[in-house]
């Protein structure tokens, strides 16, 4: 249960009044809109929804700690959807959370929006946005929702990414069952490349033994990649992990679309120094320490499509 802070923070509403801000009664709302959504598993997020919009309000530099309805509604809604759960987010919005926010089809206006969601190259963007406003200009619209963008930028983001590594590297690699290193390297996309130089990421061969995607992803290298600074917070690094865990994905898929096997390849991913990470970073207790594991480890793996066989975390 979510515990008041002894700091008074006010919500003001569209007429002007103003009432104190209540973390348990939005972490009630939010509860029943996982519910309602199906997603009885998840709703353990509305406790942590509900302590990161306080701890945001606590820690804002407002000095008269009186925020804006509508403000309230589009952060609890950008943590739903960032978090993978737009069908909660339209569930608060309809609930009385938010009005409904539309994103001009401008490229502008795209661009301004995709930047937000995307952990692609620049060149790639820059093609994602033009596709994307080119998509909605065919199609007659003005204005939409959000998540139309957002999964049409998705989809090119996929595209364009595989199209960029193709040609020799995964012409040799093509209806094989196995790859070296150094051959699994170069088909991966520039993100991901990126990432293994900087020591955040490795990537290991693929065998006949098991055929299989094995990823290893260092937390302390990737904390030193973001500069950041102990301690820190779940909503300091929790988007920084989706980043990579989509990233994680775009080289999954590029891995496949090299080796064409007849099934999607197993993913196994590894994340060796996560209690290191844990106790240099948050300082966490071990009873703490064992649940943010778990946490984190499930933010880096959910981008991945076909999910994880085997997931170790130590």
């Amino acid at each position: 249960m979510v515990k008041p802070a002894e700091k008074i923070i006010y919500i003001q509403d569209h007429e002007g009044e103003r009432v104190r801000f209540d973390p348990v009664e939005l972490q009630t709302r939010l509860i029943n809109c996982f519910l309602t959504a199906g997603l009885r598993e998840s709703s353990y997020m509305a406790e942590d929804i509900a302590l990161a919009v306080e701890y945001t309000l606590l820690n804002s530099n407002r000095p008269d700690a009186v925020f804006g309805q509508g403000e309230l509604a589009a952060a609890v809604i950008r943590m739903l959807e960032e978090t993978g759960f737009p069908e909660v987010a339209a569930l608060f919005r309809q609930s009385g959370g938010d009005r409904q926010v539309a994103v001009d089809a401008d490229p502008v206006s795209v661009a301004g929006f995709l930047q937000k969601f995307l952990a692609c190259s620049d060149t790639i963007f820059d093609r994602v946005v033009h596709e994307v406003a080119r998509a909605v200009e065919i199609l007659g619209i003005h204005e939409a929702d959000p998540h139309l963008y957002l999964e049409l930028a998705r989809y090119y983001e996929r595209k364009f990414a595989i199209e960029s590594i193709t040609g020799g590297p995964v012409a040799r690699l093509r209806g094989r069952t196995s790859a070296t290193k150094a051959e699994i390297t170069a088909v991966l996309p520039p993100e991901m490349r990126a990432l293994a130089s900087e020591g955040v990421l490795r990537v290991s061969e693929v065998n006949e033994i098991f055929s299989r995607i094995r990823f290893f992803f260092m937390m302390k290298p990737f904390a030193r990649k973001f500069g950041l600074t102990p301690p820190v917070t779940e909503m300091e690094v929790e988007p920084l992990l989706f980043r990579m865990s989509r990233i994680l994905e775009l080289g999954r898929a590029a891995i496949d679309a090299a080796l064409q096997p007849p099934e999607p390849l197993p993913v196994q991913l590894t994340i060796p120094d996560m209690s290191g990470f844990i106790t240099e970073y948050f300082g966490a207790e071990q009873e703490k320490s064992r649940k943010l594991m778990d946490e984190l480890a499930r933010t880096l793996s959910f981008e991945l499509k076909n999910g994880i066989y085997k997931l170790s975390v130590n």
